[in-house]
């Protein structure tokens, strides 16, 4: 599952618009959710929101009233032309709701860990 999804993005190269963001970054962003959506599914959690920026995406994780934040950015990785897509480091943490972006202590993960720090996060 998840290795298709990091094969085909893991230091992709996509076309910067420059002051708005290209439809071959909203792509990515769009595959991002659904595949922390499929992370989440798979420990009994549900994506309840997320938001796509200019060059990050978010969402949060809910499960039994417990909620996570989980968010990736580009911001650093641009490249001449191009927005470099790196998948080593996603911003986690515990938070209160679904609208609660200062949460709990901030934690890194790369992308084959953040399943597994969902459920850890979501069974605290």
């Amino acid at each position: 599952m998840a290795q298709n999804f990091y094969t085909k993005w893991q230091s992709s190269i996509l076309a910067d618009a420059g002051s708005y963001v290209s439809k071959e970054y909203r792509n990515f962003q769009t595959a991002l959710v659904r595949e922390i959506s499929k992370y989440a599914k798979a420990v009994d959690a549900t994506v309840v929101s997320n938001s796509k920026g200019h060059y990050d995406t978010s969402c949060f994780v809910e499960r039994n009233g417990k909620f996570v934040y989980i968010s990736h950015s580009s911001t650093f990785s641009r490249m001449g032309s191009g927005v470099r897509i790196e998948l080593g480091s996603f911003l986690i943490r515990t938070a209160k709701h679904a609208k609660d972006y200062t949460g709990g202590r901030n934690q890194y993960c790369d992308l084959s860990d953040l399943q597994s720090i969902i459920d850890c996060l979501l069974n605290q």
